[in-house]
């Protein structure tokens, strides 16, 4: 939904009009380059949403596929800039696992253009204090050996929530409203710690706490993770922590992916072992070939591998294994739309919910929201 004059954002709240300003994206040359901005707001209320990523995706002129994205701040307004004018563009907005439509945009030559988007979120759950609950996940370790450590004491202070934990050393506390929390554990073979943990709301904070059984030699080692909520909550994060325990599956986020700095998604798999990439066909039509797999059909045997395995993108099967060497995974997501990554390499990895009949080439399964700019 276009808001203003090319230039001029008015960022309105639940009380209307708050402030004016103009946005500008510094060091681009407007004929060439510019940008979006505007607020998000909830579809059936009058509030803004903070935090939510919006993304706009291209062609570019070889027919490259190009994403840009950026998140919206505390009062749900956003500046998206380095996009293409005169360009037709693909536009949406996301938080947690809810989107808005897909809007076209062309901006003409000039300061970035107003922009509003909208999507249909619980508003209650937006407002304030009422933000979507967060939680504090984790396990205990010994430090020298990184065993689990079980039956230790966990406590939130100045909250009633305390835990003991299980055999795996793993704990979680639910339901938090979003804060600042004092995380306390003990246990009598160890020393005590404690770790100050900032939990945002819709966010799950992963602590992992090595504990010392001799404290004059060691001191405690606390490691903290912001998880990103969507891939919580499709379960990334559960298969990762299987996956890593058995050899299963390959695992890669925000972060891994970004240190690879790849223009395709045929740029990260390339550097996956057992995976391999052949663009004989162009850059355009790079495919994937699965060493490890075993396809009961087709041209490649189990000796050379599967041409394709399954695409999963968002819990949709895109590509279907063994496909034909036209069907690029480069045509259907951009790295900088990736939240998440899981690559299994043949069907002994692949996870029930990805696998059964369909497996046997493995499985790459993707999840886009929170990708990196």
């Amino acid at each position: 939904m276009r808001c203003g004059a090319i230039g001029l954002l008015a960022l309105a709240g639940p009380k209307g009009v708050v402030a004016q300003e103009v946005v500008q994206c510094p060091g681009l040359d407007y004929d060439v380059e510019t940008g979006i901005a505007g607020l998000v707001k909830e579809r059936d209320a009058d509030v803004t949403i903070p935090h939510a990523r919006i993304v706009a995706s291209w062609a570019g002129p070889d027919g490259e596929r190009n994403a840009r994205s950026a998140e919206a701040d505390d009062g749900g307004a956003y500046v998206l800039c380095g996009l293409p004018t005169n360009t037709q563009l693909a536009v949406t907005a996301g938080f947690a696992d809810h989107s808005s439509e897909r809007t076209m945009v062309r901006i003409e030559p000039g300061p970035p253009a107003g922009w509003d988007f909208e999507i249909t979120v619980d508003a209650g759950a937006i407002r304030g204090d009422a933000a979507f609950p967060g939680r504090i996940v984790g396990v205990v370790t010994d430090r020298a050996t990184d065993r689990p450590i079980e039956a230790a004491q966990l406590q939130l202070v100045g909250d009633d929530q305390a835990m003991l934990s299980d055999g795996n050393g793993r704990f979680a506390f639910s339901d938090l409203t979003p804060g600042v929390y004092r995380v306390v554990v003990e246990h009598l073979a160890y020393d005590r710690t404690e770790q100050i943990v900032n939990v945002p709301g819709s966010r799950t904070v992963d602590v992992r706490f090595n504990l010392s059984a001799d404290p004059i030699e060691l001191e405690p080692l606390v490691v903290t993770v912001v998880r990103d909520a969507r891939l919580e909550t499709r379960g990334f994060y559960e298969r990762q922590e299987i996956g890593e325990k058995v050899g299963n599956g390959v695992f890669l986020d925000v972060e891994d992916i970004d240190r690879l700095m790849p223009s395709r998604v045929t740029n990260i798999l390339q550097w996956i072992p057992g995976v391999q990439i052949d663009c004989s066909g162009g850059t355009r039509n790079c495919v994937v070939i699965m060493r490890r797999g075993n396809p009961s059909l087709g041209s490649f045997t189990g000796q050379n591998g599967c041409v394709n395995s399954n695409v999963y993108v968002d819990g949709i099967r895109v590509i279907r294994d063994n496909a034909s060497s036209s069907e690029s995974i480069d045509n259907f997501v951009h790295p900088s739309e990736i939240a998440g990554m899981e690559v299994y390499r043949s069907a002994s990895e692949v996870p029930a919910e990805f696998g059964g009949s369909v497996g046997r080439c493995g499985a790459i399964v993707i999840w886009t929201g929170s990708g990196g700019s």
